[in-house]
């Protein structure tokens, strides 16, 4: 068992960070899911369809105009992405993770928040998170692990099969934690993405 120091992987924190939640409500879905529901799915890796994503949601409080916002948010339970996220996204393997546009609206329903956006469904799954080799995970009730919010790198352990496969996934039974390769991860950096998704690097160990 030897713990490599040339290919990266990580992992983002973005899901633990309650700076990223912003003020939005949707109407109900067409699928009769809750958006507690559809959030909970996307944050285990279900490939799901744009049905299952609001196609617009709207600020939730009247004295509070959205200004155009950050490269991703938590809204309404969905992941939201600008467009140039979404860019950066599409030009890698996600295989079957999807971006869905989804339009914002401020409290009257009508007047556009400025920006372009998208729901990102992350629809890929790795068997490669090592809760033995990540001393800080803490199992839940329901056997689900997570770790703390205040993340650090190398406090997640996977193994060498996150470096295979789509380069944007999730690991379950870890859950509020998702994955990049570092090849996306070196992109979103470039764009100045950096600080949005929280990357905190992985610690690879071999021979698991």
């Amino acid at each position: 068992m030897t713990q490599s120091q040339n290919a990266l992987v990580w992992a983002s924190r973005a899901f633990m960070d309650s700076t990223r939640i912003k003020g939005f409500t949707a109407d109900p879905l067409p699928t009769g899911m809750s958006l507690g529901q559809m959030a909970e799915l996307n944050e285990t890796g279900e490939r799901m369809s744009a049905e299952h994503f609001p196609k617009e949601i709207f600020a939730k409080y009247p004295d509070k105009k959205e200004t155009k916002q950050a490269d991703l948010v938590l809204a309404a339970g969905a992941v939201v992405v600008s467009a140039d996220c979404a860019d950066v996204l599409r030009q890698f393997d996600l295989g079957h993770s999807s971006l869905y546009p989804i339009k914002l609206f401020q409290h009257d329903r009508s007047t556009p928040v400025e920006g372009e956006y998208f729901c990102l469904n992350i629809g890929e799954r790795k068997d490669a998170f090592l809760p033995e080799h990540s001393p800080l995970v803490k199992v839940l009730g329901d056997q689900s692990m997570k770790m703390p919010p205040n993340l650090h790198d190398n406090d997640i352990a996977v193994s060498s099969a996150a470096l295979e496969g789509p380069d944007l996934w999730v690991s379950p039974p870890l859950i509020r934690i998702f994955f990049l390769s570092d090849r996306l991860t070196q992109a979103l950096k470039a764009a100045k993405m950096g600080r949005v998704f929280g990357f905190r690097a992985c610690r690879i160990v071999e021979g698991n």
